[in-house]
């Protein structure tokens, strides 16, 4: 199970850098990063998600101080 872990450990690190590649160089060809932005805020709801880890590590520093 060990060996498991590493290979998605693996996808997911090579998705990560495909993905800033990606990124990379849609800003070298000229693109707008709002464009890029709302792409992919469009497809996978990233400000949705950016919103409630947000939210989240507020409520756990909130506890936490408490």
């Amino acid at each position: 199970m060990k060996s498991g872990w590493k290979i998605i450990l693996i996808v997911v690190v090579i998705a990560i850098l495909l993905g800033a590649i990606c990124i990379g160089v849609g800003a070298m060809t000229g693109a707008d990063f709002t464009r890029i932005w709302a792409t992919l805020d469009n497809r996978y709801h990233v400000d949705m998600y950016y919103q409630y880890f947000v939210e989240v590590g507020n409520t756990l520093v909130a506890v936490l101080a408490a």
